[in-house]
């Protein structure tokens, strides 16, 4: 589930040093952005000696700072920068593919 407050500086940032990031920007009671979540959750376990998976809810900061447009907004981070992103609820081998495609690059 998403949570709406912790550290993203130190969840997030310093974390996709170490092992990259996906973190999902979703809403209350958006069914899109509880789909995408379990699929991610799956993914993750499938590949979680190669990535990290962070939930949060979307708020005034993040969605300017981010420039979060979409619920859900799913972005990856490698060593402290957005590398990629991806807009709406897709498929685990779409999200899969997308994310071999960032980690090879």
């Amino acid at each position: 589930m998403a949570t709406q407050s912790f550290d993203f500086q130190k969840e997030v940032i310093q974390q996709s040093y170490t092992k990259p990031v996906l973190v999902q920007f979703s809403t209350q009671g958006c069914g899109p952005c509880f789909w995408m979540e379990k699929t991610l959750i799956d993914l993750v376990r499938k590949h979680k000696e190669k990535v990290n998976f962070v939930s949060t809810l979307s708020d005034a900061k993040s969605t300017k700072k981010y420039n979060i447009t979409t619920n859900p907004s799913t972005l990856l981070f490698i060593r402290g920068n957005e590398v990629a992103r991806l807009k709406g609820a897709l498929p685990l081998m779409v999200v899969e593919q997308w994310l071999f495609d960032h980690l090879n690059k």
